[in-house]
This record gives C-alpha cells, sequence and structure tokens, in this order.
C-alpha cells in the first residue's frame, strides 16, 4: 500500500484490476451475492476507461479477480451465482497457492509444497497427533468402532509429559489419554505432460484425495467430486515422488495444498500442541518436475482458517505472493490495484495493492493495516464502493 492512500472517489481515471475475498467480503452472511454486487461488478467489467497514450486512444477494461481459499471447482459455483452476467478475468485460488483461467479453465503458476516436505510433514503430525492424544473425560461419549472408525481408541502407552496450562497447574494424567486420531487430505494439481517448449501442461482442475479418516470425519462437508487413498496418505505422496519425473505418464502431479485433522480435536487445540521444530519444518527439498520460485530447504507454511483442520502449504504462499505474480505477468502496477478483504489471510494482498480496503465486519488487526474500512459485507460494502468511482 501507498504512503497517501489512493481514491478512486469520482476521479478521472480507475483502477485497472479489483480484486475481492468472498467469504466475509463479496458474499453475504448468507453465503450468496447480493444483486447489487453482481449489476455493480458486471457494469466495472463492461466499463472502457479511455485513455490517450502516445497521441493513441487506448480503452483499458476494468479486469475483476477473485481471490479466495477455495479450488477451482469450488468457486465455480460462486461463478454460477452471478447468472452469467460477469465471469471473472482470474481467480487466485488455495489462498494464492495457483491462478485459475474460469473462461478458459487453465491454471497457471501452481506453487507447489516440495514432495520429500509434504511427506515428513504427514509423518511428523500423524506421530504427533497420535501421541498428544484427548483425554478420556473430554472425548465424545457412545463412539462405536464400527460406525466412527473408532478402532484406534486406546490408552496411550507411552506417557506424554503433562502440559503445563495457562494457570500455571499442571494437565491431567497422560495415562488417561487416548490415542489421537488423525485425518489428511491434499489438493493435487496433475501433469498431463510438457510443451514444445518445455513446460508443464496442467489438468484443468485439481482433484481433492483423502484418506478414510478425513472422510468419516468431513464427508457430509464435501460437496464435490474427490479420491481416496488405497492405502495411507504417506504412500500417496511416496507414488507422487516416484512419478515426479515423467509427467506424460498420467501419475505425476504436485500437491499445492495439505491439511490434517484430529477427529478428536479442534483445528486450534492441534496446532497449539505442535512442538515449534515442526511448525518451522524444513527438509532438503528433491528436485520436482516445476518451474516454482520455492528455494530450496524452505519450511512449509502451516496455519488453519477454520475450526476443522490444518492448512499446509509452500513457504510465501498467500494471496499476496499470487496476486503479485499476476500483475507482474499482466503488466500492472501495483498502484492501479484495488484489493477488498476482511481477514488475515487477505493482509499481505490488502498490502500489496495500492489501495487496500478492508470490511467493517473485518478482523481488527486487518482493519488496522488497510488503508480504509468500509461498510460490512451485509451492507454490500464492496458493491457500495465501487459505484462511487462511477458518480
Amino acid at each position: 500500500m501507498q504512503q497517501q492512500p489512493i481514491s478512486f472517489h469520482k476521479s478521472t481515471r480507475l483502477p485497472w484490476l479489483v480484486v475481492t475475498d468472498l467469504d466475509g467480503t463479496l458474499l453475504t452472511p448468507q453465503h450468496t451475492v447480493s444483486k447489487r454486487s453482481i449489476s455493480t461488478l458486471s457494469h466495472a467489467q463492461r466499463y472502457s476507461e479511455h485513455q490517450q497514450i502516445d497521441d493513441r486512444d487506448i480503452h483499458r477494461p476494468i479486469q475483476i479477480m477473485i481471490a479466495s481459499g477455495r479450488s477451482p471447482r469450488s468457486i465455480q459455483k460462486v461463478i454460477d451465482l452471478f447468472n452469467g452476467l460477469m465471469i471473472p478475468d482470474a481467480v487466485l485460488c488455495c489462498n494464492g497457492a495457483l491462478t485459475y483461467n474460469p473462461r478458459s479453465k487453465v491454471i497457471s503458476y501452481p506453487q507447489f509444497i516440495p514432495l520429500d516436505q509434504a511427506l515428513s510433514m504427514v509423518q511428523r503430525l500423524r506421530s504427533e497427533i497420535r501421541v498428544h492424544g484427548t483425554y478420556q473425560s473430554q472425548f465424545p461419549p457412545n463412539e462405536n468402532p464400527e460406525s466412527s472408525g473408532a478402532e484406534d481408541l486406546v490408552p496411550l502407552s507411552q506417557p506424554t509429559p503433562n502440559r503445563v496450562t495457562q494457570g500455571g497447574e499442571q494437565g491431567q494424567d497422560p495415562a488417561e489419554r487416548m490415542a489421537g486420531r488423525s485425518g489428511f487430505a491434499c489438493e493435487v494439481v496433475w501433469f498431463e505432460g510438457r510443451t514444445p517448449e518445455g513446460e508443464l501442461i496442467y489438468a484443468k482442475d485439481t482433484t481433492f484425495v483423502c484418506d478414510q479418516t478425513w472422510v468419516l470425519q468431513r464427508k457430509h462437508t464435501i460437496y464435490y467430486n474427490y479420491t481416496t487413498v488405497e492405502n495411507t496418505m504417506e504412500a500417496f505422496i511416496e507414488s507422487l515422488l516416484l512419478h515426479q519425473h515423467d509427467p506424460a505418464s498420467g501419475r505425476a502431479g504436485g500437491i499445492i495444498k495439505l491439511m490434517a485433522l484430529d477427529r478428536n480435536r479442534t483445528a486450534a487445540d492441534v496446532y497449539e500442541s505442535l512442538p515449534l521444530d515442526v511448525l518451522s519444518m524444513s527438509t532438503p527439498a528433491i528436485p520436482q518436475p516445476n518451474d516454482t520460485d520455492i528455494a530450496d530447504a524452505d519450511p512449509v507454511s502451516v496455519s488453519y482458517s477454520n475450526a476443522f483442520f490444518l492448512e499446509i502449504a509452500a513457504a510465501g504462499v498467500n494471496k499476496g505472493l499470487g496476486l503479485k505474480k499476476y500483475c507482474e505477468a499482466n503488466h500492472i502496477p501495483r498502484e492501479n490495484v484495488v484489493a477488498f478483504g476482511d481477514l488475515l489471510n487477505d493482509a499481505e494482498m490488502l498490502q500489496y495493492a495500492g489501495l487496500g480496503l478492508c470490511m467493517g465486519n473485518g478482523h481488527e488487526s486487518v482493519k488496522r493495516l488497510a488503508d480504509r474500512v468500509i461498510e460490512t459485507n451485509a451492507d454490500d460494502g464492496v458493491a457500495k464502493e465501487i459505484e462511487s468511482w462511477f458518480l
């Protein structure tokens, strides 16, 4: 963001690119798109700003971009809400891990997690989740192993150190803990070969791959096709490692997002229980068939944005990085970018944009770093801001 905030209110110039988050920003609290937002974004995209550059008449349209943690298949369901009146020019998916063109169905700029790091992270998380466990007194009653996958509900065989609570008191006896139940999933970009110039050709959508524990815990939320691993997530990642140098095999691909859960605990509880060396894991990277700029031996990023599971991405991946790559590739100066967001995963995007706007319902820390706070998503804050540019 600039030291002097840019304003497009009733000005003689308009931004080249408008990028907006979805949940809590463009979408209403009912997770739909208001008629006002549809009308305003449609008008903005159709508008062609007239400029005279070097004695040439230039008509520059305003590009519309969506930035979300969602995958391409999930984004398409949101685009359908516009009823064909507006199709985004580009979408940042999986919190900036890739850019998706909803018109051509082409994926670009994927930021892959080095496969050896993904494998190490799954191994460590599985171990930490199992060893930490859950106190028997906190465990949901009446678990049925046959119906809920609770076959691993056994007392921990090896005691673990007592954790000190915030009040400074020791926790309950570790012998009362039941082993944690880890589940894993990932978003995979499959490779379909190479261009004559040697560039990788990607599938037109990511594939959601998960294990049986994940399905047992999250199936009620999965509204799209998914693939269940035959064995374990470790075995699946090892198969990707085996075929990584053969993009045309049909079995080569990369992971852009890894997810982990404990069926007994919230994501926040799991995250807080992880030792620092897991949160800053870094292992030597094995060369992979992709052209990412993720440096070897960089740690992966571990976080969570909901109550259910951890999210792991390649080092440095965020919406700000995805926006930067798109702008550089399309020669869009950052001062001609307006970004809308509400939560911490929008922070880098708002900071990169020439004008970063936080919703009135946004996180307090995001409000402090934004150039300006606008009205809430319930009050069509994004639409009202864009409308003001044309008045």
